[in-house]
């Protein structure tokens, strides 16, 4: 049975979006219903607002910014790590098409029913969580959470249609974005670059990107690169010239005309106005 400090790294609770827009949860997939009050964010460069009853699912944490909320703002929240998330998940392709259909938009509208679904299988999750005296402790867990996860899927299915977006596209899709999680935009921002991992034509994938997520292979390689740069400036650990060099750009003039044409001002003029706050994006690269 592993010890509870290694699930308790696994699966965490919080009431509002403060470690999230600190930066300190990293490598986890953000669920949450809405109680009271409203917040807003941006994902991959849009804006969202949420209310009571919205649920939340961010699966590319990396892609969130701005996050506002308001004084009275209060949420169930849990942050379950990635790979105790990928281990859990129940066996069926829906992850596939559902986390392409997150990026696009996190926001689900419950039913009072379906809030109720969410904050009793969050109850349970948190009471078995100090339940460390159960052998079976870490499986039991496992299925806890694949329950969680099965009700989100009930919840999506009810809200969207899949038909236009075939299983194979979806998979393709987020193959490419799984790349790019995984910065490989740090060392190329060729689509053709993309294409050739996937074993696609660079037209294939652009027109797969398109139908699939509204937005070109372009718009998703700018945007994980801008949104990568803006957190290095937002934080100051690096020069600029430091951070055009580990982005691969070919001299920092390049660097400064590719920040310019994506948030419309300068690195340095981005450092200065965004030192102290999260990293944003102000302007949606174009499609």
């Amino acid at each position: 049975m592993p010890p509870l400090s290694t699930l308790e790294k696994d699966i965490l609770f919080a009431e509002d979006f403060q470690d999230l827009k600190s930066g300190a949860i990293g490598d986890y997939c953000t669920h949450a219903l809405c109680l009271e009050g409203e917040a807003r964010f941006k994902l991959a460069g849009k804006n969202f607002l949420i209310r009571k009853n919205d649920c939340i699912i961010f699966t590319h944490s990396e892609l969130v910014s701005d996050i506002s909320m308001d004084q009275d703002f209060r949420a169930c929240v849990l942050y379950i790590a990635n790979h105790f998330l990928m281990n859990n998940l129940p066996k069926n392709d829906y992850d596939v098409v559902g986390k392409l259909t997150l990026l696009r938009n996190p926001v689900m509208k419950l039913t009072g029913k379906e809030c109720g679904t969410f904050l009793d299988d969050a109850r349970h999750i948190r009471q078995r969580l100090a339940d460390t005296e159960h052998h079976f402790h870490s499986e039991l867990m496992g299925c806890l959470v694949e329950t969680f996860v099965l009700d989100l899927y009930d919840f999506h299915v009810r809200l969207y249609d899949f038909s236009s977006i075939s299983e194979q596209n979806a998979a393709l899709m987020n193959r490419f974005i799984e790349r790019l999680k995984a910065k490989e935009y740090e060392r190329h921002r060729e689509v053709s670059y993309y294409a050739s991992k996937l074993c696609v034509s660079p037209k294939y994938l652009s027109e797969v990107c398109k139908k699939t997520s509204g937005f070109t292979a372009n718009f998703w390689i700018d945007r994980f690169t801008i949104t990568g740069i803006t957190r290095m400036l937002s934080d100051k650990k690096m020069t600029i010239k430091e951070i055009s060099d580990k982005m691969n750009f070919s001299s920092l003039s390049f660097f400064s005309r590719y920040v310019q044409r994506l948030l419309k001002v300068s690195p340095s003029a981005y450092r200065n106005q965004n030192a102290l706050e999260p990293p944003g994006n102000q302007q949606e690269p174009a499609k």
